[in-house]
């Protein structure tokens, strides 16, 4: 099933940033001030490479920055891709276009990483760390792709964010609990917050397998805003409900939470809708803590 699942959710990841600028709702223009002031805006493109501390090979993170000098004070969203998949499947599919034109028409800017998930040794990564320290894709991400991403200019966790969908949802919601501090926003599209490891990645070993389940401990979520989307018509039973049922557990540990149920399926057209409206409620986050920043100054 998760195999089946995996090329939907290849296809979801080619397809979401086309839909993007037909579907518009969901992020909210802002006032010139809140934008990088230029006449026609160009990100550009880059792709690190990054080794991870079990890494034996380097992995990819492709990275769409807006135009000017970087500051502190960017926000940065950390993508995590489905199974299968790979860190260039937006960018094939356009995402720099788009970015570049919600740059011109007044969206706010913020640095994209479409981060490689793929293990050397387990198939399906769960973008976790092994029981046995043999895969630690978590550790590549947070160790060597945040800092490679961000260089000089570390961000705090208010202006860091993480996304993914489905595995990658899982993953989002995962390393985020796992690395309180790190990330202000979690974002999690048609995710699951239960154990799915097809590749023994977690050893059948009860504590590694409970520390690796989200909704095992929702209260390590604290601290952070998340948004949980869900398609109405999800046909897979690892998927079907999940949202409802882990915002429920987040709000009882005190967490802010937002469960979102939309239209679809477990298809391209869900996540394109999906991720569209989740860049309205990151930049919500971002907003206010900018506000926080000009207070702090004033």
């Amino acid at each position: 099933m998760r195999r089946n699942q995996g090329r939907l959710d290849l296809a979801a990841v080619l397809g979401v940033f086309c839909l993007l600028m037909a579907l518009p709702g969901g992020v909210r223009r802002v006032a010139g001030s809140d934008t990088a002031d230029t006449v026609s805006l160009r990100g550009s493109v880059s792709v690190l490479q990054i080794r991870g501390p079990a890494d034996r090979s380097a992995h990819p993170v492709w990275v769409w920055r807006p135009p000017g000098p970087d500051s502190a004070t960017i926000p940065v969203l950390y993508y995590l891709h489905g199974y299968p998949g790979q860190a260039s499947d937006p960018f094939s599919s356009g995402v720099s276009d788009t970015l570049n034109q919600l740059l011109d028409e007044g969206y706010p800017p913020f640095v994209f990483a479409s981060v490689d998930g793929n293990g050397e040794r387990h198939s399906d990564s769960e973008w976790a760390n092994a029981w046995d320290g043999d895969e630690q894709v978590m550790s590549r991400v947070v160790d060597a792709g945040i800092p490679a991403v961000e260089g000089s200019h570390m961000r705090d966790a208010a202006h860091r964010a993480v996304a993914g969908f489905s595995m990658g949802g899982y993953g989002a919601m995962n390393i985020a609990m796992q690395n309180p501090g790190v990330f202000g926003q979690e974002v999690s599209l048609a995710g699951y917050f239960v154990v799915n490891d097809l590749s023994g990645m977690f050893g059948n070993l009860s504590p590694v397998i409970t520390l690796n389940t989200p909704s095992a401990h929702p209260g390590a979520a604290r601290g952070m805003r998340v948004l949980l989307d869900e398609d109405a018509s999800d046909p897979y039973p690892l998927i079907q409900g999940q949202a409802a049922w882990m915002g429920g557990l987040l709000r009882k540990a005190g967490v802010s939470v937002q469960v979102h149920i939309q239209p679809g399926g477990h298809t391209w057209a869900y996540a394109g809708a999906a991720l569209s409206y989740s860049f309205g409620f990151l930049y919500d986050g971002w907003r206010a803590a900018a506000a926080g920043e000009s207070g702090t100054s004033g």
